[in-house]
């Protein structure tokens, strides 16, 4: 681990000023995200916060220090903002010349569909480009941040942060986000710069025990953090006045599915096959989908086909309030996907104390106990996952019965205070410029 910095009493008395924070998050550039779910840039610098990302960096913001965040683009569109939700400056910049070209060369020309064969190839070339310049190393080096801060470490994008941040003595702190090791972009090179990471905050105890084995991170730089939540607004609620409020039957059931409708991911149409069955067999069961994404519009005509009038698309809600009426309406959250780090959507689930019934990923199973705070099934196994759904749509009972133990789970594991004293511990073991801690 490099040099810590300076104490903290000396640092602030001869400094006057606050930790210094970069933040990196997982797109190599903005195009290639945001603008997928509506979101443009003049809205993301300033109020646009619906991910988990937004709820780590408000404490950060507010109990640790003054956070940038980068934003690497294609065409910048302004400079630089203040996000209303964090506090933080938001600061936007060109990625580099080599890195612009070849996402031009790959998205744009009409025959560019013929070399999706070779898109991981291009994915690991464009992780490493799209930092990898003269100018944006010069505007690290004259921000001079103490602290680089990167959201996963599994692609070049990372391997290029923390070597810049290794010529200018910075430390470095990143997150999982739901990445496996098989999928890691220039993955021969994890084994070296894994370890080279001042802290890392693994999203479960699975992570954490394959960062040790398999990547040899030595145990006094890891812990685990997950999303952040709200747990005064993301409460228990009055059903039936959740169900009138947004214009639903209290006398039906409902099952949720909430996140992004990118299915070769999420595996919603999966739910929906199942469901189908679910529905002929409990006509009193709906189904409620909020989100959006690529294939919102394929995975509508399949439930008009399947089993029409049973599936409420509701879009994305990005009000937590409205967000936790939603929760409130439902017997249970249901995911199926083929990988995750810890969706926020759990946390916010168990903290209206609304169990989970998921694919066994990422570190789902940390909160998600079967016969305890929900149900799992492997991931993939769609006969599993009917049995699962068969198994909730019989005894409404259970569900009952374990809405007092999530909503204690998520009090424990998932609050602001829990997740404050994890990152706290994270940045002060990297530096001591932190006051309070």
């Amino acid at each position: 681990m490099r040099k810590k910095q300076q104490n903290s009493d000396n640092f602030n008395q001869q400094n006057g000023r606050r930790l210094r924070i970069a933040f990196f998050d997982y797109p190599d550039v903005f195009e290639d995200f945001y603008p997928h779910y509506g979101v443009t840039q003049e809205v993301f610098a300033k109020t646009w916060h619906n991910t988990g990302n937004h709820a780590w960096l408000k404490i950060v913001q507010e109990e640790i220090g003054d956070i940038t965040w980068y934003v690497a683009c294609l065409t910048p569109e302004l400079k630089e903002s203040r996000h209303e939700y964090i506090g933080c400056k938001m600061k936007f910049f060109s990625s580099s010349w080599l890195h612009r070209k070849l996402w031009k060369l790959f998205y744009q020309p009409s025959f560019a569909w013929r070399w999706k064969r070779f898109y991981r190839t291009y994915a690991t070339l464009a992780s490493y480009l799209s930092l990898l310049s003269f100018s944006f190393f010069r505007t690290l080096k004259n921000d001079r941040p103490d602290i680089v801060f990167v959201q996963e470490y599994c692609s070049g994008r990372f391997d290029v942060l923390l070597f810049f941040a290794w010529l200018l003595n910075i430390p470095v702190l990143t997150f999982h986000a739901g990445s496996t090791p098989d999928k890691y972009l220039g993955k021969f090179l994890r084994k070296y710069t894994i370890p080279r990471a001042d802290w890392i905050f693994s999203s479960g105890q699975g992570e954490l025990n394959m960062l040790l084995h398999r990547f040899k991170v030595a145990p006094h730089k890891l812990n685990i953090i997950r999303p952040p939540i709200d747990t005064s607004i993301y409460k228990p609620l009055s059903r039936e006045q959740a169900c009138i409020s947004l214009g639903l039957d209290p006398g039906k059931r409902y099952w949720l599915f909430i996140g992004r409708l990118d299915d070769a991911v999420k595996r919603v149409s999966s739910i929906l096959d199942k469901f189908k069955q679910i529905a002929k067999e409990f006509p009193e069961i709906d189904l409620l989908i909020v989100g959006t994404g690529k294939d919102e519009q394929k995975l509508k005509r399949m439930a008009h086909d399947l089993v029409e009038g049973r599936v409420h698309f509701l879009g994305w809600i990005a009000d937590d309030a409205s967000k936790a009426r939603i929760y409130n309406t439902a017997d249970c959250l249901f995911l199926a996907s083929w990988r995750e780090g810890f969706p926020t959507v759990i946390g916010e689930a168990f903290s209206c104390g609304i169990p989970v019934a998921s694919s066994r990923v990422g570190a789902i199973d940390d909160l998600v106990v079967p016969d305890k705070s929900g149900w799992l099934f492997p991931k993939g196994d769609d006969e599993a996952m009917y049995r699962c759904f068969s198994d909730i749509a019989d005894n409404p009972g259970t569900l009952v019965k374990m809405r007092p133990i999530v909503r204690s789970m998520a009090e424990e594991m998932v609050s602001f205070e829990a997740m404050t004293i994890a990152l706290k511990k994270g940045f002060s073991a990297v530096t001591t410029d932190i006051t309070n801690v």
